[in-house]
């Protein structure tokens, strides 16, 4: 069964809320502010006449569970790391967002979460927090080690990944330490947290780890909080700005009968034979 705010004083769990609030409503000015500079842009077809900002919003929720963007199709064919990078991040951080909304709605509007549902729930949840640490991982290789030609990095792109990054750690610790404090039957059913329960386990005894878990839920909360407001002003608006514009290039390619994949066929070509006249220059014609 979930347990929501275990161990944690009342006191703390009333500034959880008040952060909580401020967050919500930085994100939502934030990505508001956004939109209406959005809906003022340049449309010269007019497909985007009479949305207004909130249909900008909404066009942007459903175009982001496409195919298109869920599957990261537009990624893949230019680089098998950024298209794996690009899905363990949005299959795992959005299977985690949806999970913490399960979670609000089990504990404050009707309990669901309980027996073989709560079990596979876990296990779901574990395996999206992995499965975006790997995502994270291959952005961070890809970023610092593979380092492509054409790629332009700036400080915010370790700041953004590394915050995400501690997040899901600290995310992991809470539940290690929880389950290793209270040793709930079928905890296998959460395996990553699980292991780190059985390591946490080794290093402190009982009472240590409940204060070190108030410890540890609070700074994790305090790195979602900063990670989502921050994310309006941040590079990651494009995964609701890129939403719109695939939309746009859609409708136009569909228009003129165009196949949607020939400019990104195009495009993977002329970077193919750059790369190739870099590596075999040809000789320079000398003329007397």
């Amino acid at each position: 069964m979930a347990v929501e705010f275990w161990n944690i004083p009342d006191g703390l769990i009333k500034v959880f809320y008040a952060f909580a609030g401020l967050t919500v409503i930085i994100f939502v000015l934030g990505f508001w502010g956004k939109i209406r500079i959005w809906s003022k842009g340049m449309d010269a077809d007019q497909e985007l006449k009479g949305m207004g900002p909130a249909g900008l919003v909404w066009l942007s929720i459903i175009k982001f569970f496409s195919s298109d963007c869920i599957f990261a199709k537009r990624v893949f064919p230019r680089s098998v790391i950024r298209g794996l990078m690009l899905m363990g991040i949005m299959w795992g951080f959005t299977i985690l967002f949806l999970g913490t909304a399960g979670r609000s709605l089990n504990y404050y509007i009707v309990q669901f979460l309980e027996g073989g549902i709560w079990l596979l729930f876990s296990l779901i949840l574990d395996t999206a927090g992995f499965l975006l640490l790997v995502g994270i991982g291959f952005g961070l290789y890809r970023k610092y080690i593979g380092k492509p030609e054409r790629m332009v990095k700036n400080a915010q792109d370790g700041i953004l990944l590394g915050l995400l990054f501690l997040v899901v750690i600290s995310g992991f610790l809470v539940e290690g330490i929880r389950i290793a404090v209270l040793n709930p039957p079928a905890a296998d059913w959460s395996p990553v947290g699980f292991v780190c329960g059985t390591m946490i386990k080794a290093l402190a005894g009982t009472e240590a780890l409940k204060s070190l878990y108030v410890v540890v839920w609070a700074i994790h909360f305090l790195f979602a909080f900063s990670f989502i407001a921050y994310i309006p002003f941040s590079k990651y608006e494009h995964i609701f700005a890129a939403q719109i514009s695939n939309y746009l290039f859609q409708e136009k390619w569909k228009k003129k009968e165009i196949p949607r994949d020939w400019v990104f066929q195009e495009e993977i070509a002329q970077r193919r034979q750059a790369r190739q006249n870099a590596a075999h220059p040809q000789p320079e014609n000398k003329t007397t």
